[in-house]
This record gives structure tokens, C-alpha cells and sequence, in this order.
């Protein structure tokens, strides 16, 4: 074996042959090249061997395992990666060639955090870009673990984490066929501190066989299993006490997550249902009511002229100019244990 490489690369792969070249050129074409790349084959029934084959780079690693998931492919990647940072890409979707030199940067430079993370740019089936990104700051940016029970504001292939992290978090939950994401960086968040870039550094692609595909009959399923990772949260007994008094605040922004991404993709009388959850949830009811009309209605309509983007860019920027403090008045101190 060769000394430990910098970064572990995991490609989770499951019958995605069309678009795991592109995936695979896009990392070996990194400007930062300290990387040992570990591509796991979860049980793919495609092509996908004959097209690992074409790839010769001694950095590269074929793991293969029958068919189990994300989070099981996820895991045996974790568990055969020397590099001291670990990063992740899934096979439809693309890094610009900046992102591996521009993350172990701020790693390198910044001991105390654990995880950096940067944006996604949306793009179509063919490769064309979309006007929407993945990646946002945190809510709280000295607060990482408040900031993701208010929502998942990460994107998880624009994402650096040290190894360490995943050492006290434990490996991804394979009970969880999505969303395991949220679900990691929650946990991971409980110890260590998150820093966001706002840089564009990978590209997240938008397909009609993504499992959470609106056009698959599992969609409405798989959004609403997002309840789970609060669920998983709160049945925890060491969080921090900001945390529990923060709880109807977390229920009522996934349930109205998820009521917004059955409302938009035609599901009405399912998003009524969680809606009503939100505004049920705890919390000023009034206040879930107005992210619900502001979320699901409005900014909808905002989105389809430019005069209406700018506008919803520049109150998302005032907004995290302004904000000092969760509603219900829960300090927003950092509260992760040092390590």
C-alpha cells in the first residue's frame, strides 16, 4: 500500500454506467491530487464494471457488495478510507476542478473545523445548468448542530469532513434509504464545527431515475421519511437543553419542508396534511402559517421574473445580516463539545 493519502474519495455507484465517467473524470481531473478514490459498486446490474475497467489510475479502488443501499455503500467506503479527510461524490453528479484544493485549504488552515462545505449548481439530465443551487450558510453560524434541526443547509457533494468526525459520529444509517445525509451531519454536528463557502464547486444533476425523482412512484414516499431524522434527533437523551426547547421549531420546518415539495410537485392533499402538521407542531402558529403561504405561494411566483429573483436574494442576505437569534428566543451560542 502507498503512504496515507490526504483525501478519501467514495463514489457510491448503483446502476448509473451512463453518467460514472463523467462523475470520475471530473475528480481525476482535480487540481489537488493527494487522493486515493474508493468507488463502491453497489451490486449495479448495468455496465458499470466495464466502465471501472477503462479507468487505470493507482489511486482508484473497486469495492463491490450486492445491492443494500446508499448507506451501506456509503459505509464500506468509510470503512476501507486511509486519507485524513473524507470527501464524497455520487456517480450522476459533477466537482468543478477547484473543489478538493480550495476544501483541504481551509481544513489545513483551520484546525478547529471539522467539516467545510461549499454550493451546487443544479443542472439537467443533459448536463445543462439550472438556475437553482444546493448549499446554504448556517442559520447560526457559530451553531452547527442548531443550524441543521432548523434544516439541512449542507450539500453533500460540496462537502470536506475529517476523518475523525465519522470516528465519534459512528458510520451512516443503513435503516435510512434517504436523507442518511442530513441524518450523518446531525450527528456530526454535535462535536464538531462547520464552516460554509459560498462558492460554487460541484454540480448536483437533476434526472427523472434520482431517487427522489418526482416522476418515481416512491417520491411521495421517500419525502415524507425526511420526519424521520428529526425523529432520530429528538429520541436522543444528551443534546444540548437548547435543543429539546428548540423542538417544535424543528417539526415545524420539516413538516413544512416536506409539504412544500408535495405542494410543488402536484401532491396537494398530502401537503395539506403536513401543513396542518406544521401549524400544529408547537410554536406561534401564525408564524408557520406565513412560511407556509411564503414558501409554498409567493416566492413561487417571485422565481419566474428576475426583478423577483433579485429581490428574494437580496432579503435572504438581510436576513442573515440581521439574525442573532433562533424564534423562541433559544440562544444561538456554540454548544458543540471541542475536541
Amino acid at each position: 500500500m502507498s503512504s496515507r493519502p490526504t483525501v478519501t474519495v467514495i463514489v457510491p455507484t448503483f446502476n448509473r454506467s451512463h453518467y460514472l465517467p463523467e462523475a470520475l473524470h471530473s475528480i481525476f481531473t482535480q487540481t489537488f491530487t493527494d487522493y486515493e478514490l474508493v468507488v463502491v459498486d453497489d451490486g449495479s446490474t448495468d455496465d458499470t464494471a466495464a466502465v471501472l475497467r477503462r479507468f487505470a489510475d493507482a489511486r482508484l479502488h473497486v469495492l463491490r457488495q450486492k445491492h443494500k443501499g446508499i448507506s451501506a455503500a456509503m459505509n464500506a467506503g468509510l470503512r476501507a478510507a486511509r486519507g485524513n479527510y473524507i470527501a464524497r461524490l455520487d456517480s450522476d453528479d459533477l466537482w468543478l476542478p477547484d473543489l478538493l484544493a480550495t476544501e483541504t485549504a481551509v481544513l489545513e488552515a483551520h484546525p478547529e473545523v471539522g467539516v467545510v462545505y461549499g454550493k451546487a449548481q443544479a443542472m439537467a439530465a443533459d448536463g445543462s445548468t439550472r438556475e437553482h443551487y444546493l448549499g446554504l450558510p448556517l442559520r447560526y453560524p457559530h451553531d452547527a448542530l442548531l443550524s441543521l434541526a432548523w434544516t439541512d443547509s449542507t450539500c453533500n457533494v460540496a462537502l470536506l469532513a475529517r476523518h475523525v468526525c465519522f470516528t465519534t459520529a459512528g458510520l451512516y444509517d443503513e435503516g435510512l434509504e434517504t436523507h442518511e445525509d442530513w441524518d450523518m451531519w446531525l450527528r456530526v454536528a454535535r462535536d464538531h464545527r462547520f464552516l460554509f463557502l459560498n462558492q460554487i464547486l460541484a454540480r448536483v444533476r437533476e434526472h427523472e431515475h434520482s431517487i427522489t425523482s418526482p416522476s418515481l412512484p416512491t417520491f411521495v414516499e421517500h419525502i415524507e421519511r425526511r420526519v424521520q431524522v428529526i425523529d432520530k434527533l429528538y429520541a436522543r437523551t444528551d443534546l444540548p437543553s437548547q435543543l429539546y426547547t428548540f423542538k417544535p421549531h424543528a417539526y415545524r420546518n420539516v413538516y413544512t419542508e416536506i409539504g412544500i415539495f408535495l405542494f410543488n410537485t402536484g401532491h396537494r392533499g398530502r401537503a395539506l396534511r403536513m401543513f396542518q402538521r406544521a401549524i400544529t407542531a408547537g410554536g406561534n402558529p401564525l408564524i408557520a402559517f406565513a412560511r407556509i403561504l411564503w414558501f409554498s405561494l409567493i416566492t413561487q411566483q417571485l422565481k419566474r421574473y428576475g426583478a423577483g429573483r433579485a429581490f428574494l436574494q437580496f432579503q435572504a442576505q438581510l436576513r442573515r445580516r440581521w439574525r442573532t437569534l433562533p424564534p423562541g428566543g433559544v440562544p444561538g451560542e456554540e454548544h458543540q463539545r471541542r475536541r
